[in-house]
C-alpha cells in the first residue's frame, strides 16, 4: 500500500519532543524525520537514502540527514538516559494501577552483520557466533555488537537501557588516531551490565520482586553479587564445568540418584515440551549464599543437559524454569531492532554516529512499546495488543494522512501532471 510521510505523527511528537532537550528546530526535524521513516518503512535495509523517499516535507533531504548523524553537535547519552528515565516512570504508574508484584530484568546480547568485506565502519569487527547460519570466518562473523537491559512487568514490556560494545584490540586500533579528549574506554560485557543495572536500581518500583535473568555469558559471580547488593534475585543458564558444592555440575545427575526425577512442562506458542529434572541446593566457590541447581534434560538418555542456577532457594523447581522462560522477550526485541526498525542498517563510519543511529532505533522502538501499554494507564485490566499491530496502526495513521493529502490536492485543482511532479519528485 501507497505510505508518505506527509506530517509528522502527533502522538510522535508528544513522546519524543521532551526527551530531545537541547535539540535546535532544525535537529528536531531531522530526528522526527528518521524515527517517523524508520517506524513506517517496510524496505528490507533501512538506508537513509529509503528512509529519505518516504518525506513528502519541505524540509527533508538525504544528505542533511547524514550530517545530523556524522558532523551535528548533539550526544547520544543524555537521550538515552532520559528515554530510560521516561520508561521507568510509566513502569511506576502502571505497577501502582496494576498492583503487580514480580518484575523481569533480563539481559541478552546480539551482533549487527555486516558484510564480510566491511572495513571502514568504526564499530565493526570479528564477533564470535553462536550461530552456525551467520558465521562468515571460522566461529567469527563481521558484525558490531550491542547488549541490551529489557524489562517485564506482567504484559508491561520494555527495552530500558543499552550499550555498543568494543572490543579492547578494537579500542586500542581507534585511538590511535584519536586526540585524548575523544580516546575511547574498554569495558567488559558484564560490566556494562552492572553500568545499566546500577543506573536504573534507584527508579524501580520498590513494591516489586526483582529477577535478574541472564544466559551462560553473564554467569559469573562479580555480577551475581553486583545483583544481590541491589537486593534482587538472579536466574542464569550455566555450564556444565561449574562447580556447585564443589563437584562440577556435570557430575551431580547421577549422585542424585536417590531423587525423584521432576517433569516440567514448557509451554511455547506452537507447541509444549516435557523436560526430566534434578535439582540440589549448594554453595558456589566464592559466592557467600546457597544457590539452586538444576539439571533438564531433554530426554531420559540425553547426554547433553542444560544447567541453570537460582539465588533464591524458596522457588521450586518449576517457578524457575518458568521465570527463566521469560529471557524469550529479549529475541522478540532483537528481532524488531534488528529486522523491523534496521539498527544493523547504519551506513556511518564513527562510533559517535553509530552510537547515534542506535539511539534513534531504540527510541523508535520505546514509541512503540509506550504506545502498547498505555491503556493499562486507563484500565488496569485492559488487553494489550501485540507490538506487531501497534506498529500497523501507525503506518496505517501515515496512509490515511497521504490519501487526505492526495484529495486536498485535488480538490485545489492540480492537475495530473501536477499531482505527480509535486507527490512523485525525480
Amino acid at each position: 500500500m501507497l505510505t508518505w510521510i506527509v506530517a509528522h505523527s502527533d502522538a510522535l511528537c508528544n513522546f519524543l519532543t521532551p526527551l530531545l532537550l537541547g535539540f535546535s528546530p532544525a535537529q528536531l526535524r531531522h530526528a522526527l524525520n528518521c524515527i517517523e521513516a524508520l517506524l513506517v518503512c517496510t524496505s528490507q535495509h533501512k538506508t537513509l537514502s529509503a528512509l529519505t523517499r518516504l518525506l513528502r516535507l519541505p524540509h527533508a533531504d538525504e544528505f542533511a540527514l547524514a550530517d545530523f548523524f556524522r558532523t551535528s553537535p548533539w550526544e547520544n547519552a543524555p537521550i538515552q538516559k532520559a528515554l530510560t528515565l521516561f520508561l521507568l516512570r510509566i513502569v511506576g504508574q502502571i505497577q501502582q494501577k496494576t498492583g503487580g508484584r514480580l518484575l523481569f530484568l533480563h539481559l541478552d546480547d546480539a551482533l549487527c552483520p555486516k558484510d564480510v568485506d566491511t572495513r571502514s565502519l568504526e564499530a565493526v569487527t570479528f564477533h564470535f557466533d553462536h550461530r552456525q547460519p551467520r558465521r562468515q570466518k571460522g566461529n567469527f562473523t563481521n558484525s558490531s555488537r550491542y547488549v541490551t537491559l529489557g524489562l517485564q512487568l506482567g504484559p508491561v514490556q520494555f527495552v530500558l537501557a543499552w550499550r555498543l560494545y568494543l572490543p579492547r584490540k578494537l579500542i586500542r586500533q581507534l585511538n590511535r588516531t584519536r586526540i585524548a579528549e575523544a580516546k575511547l574506554t574498554f569495558a567488559k560485557l558484564p560490566t556494562l551490565v552492572e553500568q545499566m543495572l546500577d543506573e536504573i536500581a534507584p527508579h524501580l518500583p520498590t513494591a516489586c520482586r526483582v529477577y535478574v535473568l541472564f544466559d551462560t555469558w553473564y554467569d559469573n559471580q562479580h555480577l551475581q553479587k553486583n545483583i544481590r547488593a541491589h537486593g534482587w534475585h538472579w536466574i542464569c543458564a550455566t555450564r556444565s564445568n561449574r562447580n556447585v558444592s564443589d563437584r562440577p555440575l556435570c557430575h551431580w545427575w547421577s549422585h542424585l540418584n536417590h531423587q525423584r526425577i521432576t517433569h516440567v512442562v514448557v509451554r511455547s506458542a506452537t507447541r509444549r515440551h516435557s523436560y526430566s529434572t534434578r535439582h540440589l541446593v549448594g554453595r558456589l566457590r566464592h559466592y557467600p549464599t546457597p544457590v539452586v541447581a538444576i539439571i533438564s534434560k531433554r530426554k531420559p538418555r540425553d547426554a547433553s543437559p542444560a544447567y541453570f542456577l537460582c539465588s533464591d532457594t524458596s522457588l521450586s523447581v518449576r517457578t524457575i524454569l518458568k521465570y527463566y522462560g521469560y529471557r524469550w522477550q529479549a529475541e522478540v526485541d532483537n528481532w524488531f531492532l534488528k529486522e523491523r526498525l534496521g539498527l544493523a542498517d547504519y551506513r556511518v563510519q564513527s562510533v559517535e554516529a553509530i552510537l547515534r543511529w542506535h539511539t534513534l532505533v531504540f527510541a523508535a522502538y520505546a514509541f512503540v512499546q509506550c504506545q502498547r501499554v498505555m491503556p493499562l494507564l486507563k484500565n488496569p485490566t485492559a488487553r494489550l495488543q501485540p507490538t506487531g499491530e501497534v506498529l500497523r496502526n501507525h503506518q496505517r495513521e501515515h496512509v490515511r494522512q497521504t490519501v487526505r493529502c492526495i484529495a486536498d490536492l485535488v480538490r485545489q485543482g492540480h492537475s495530473d501532471d501536477e499531482l505527480l511532479d509535486l507527490l512523485l519528485p525525480d
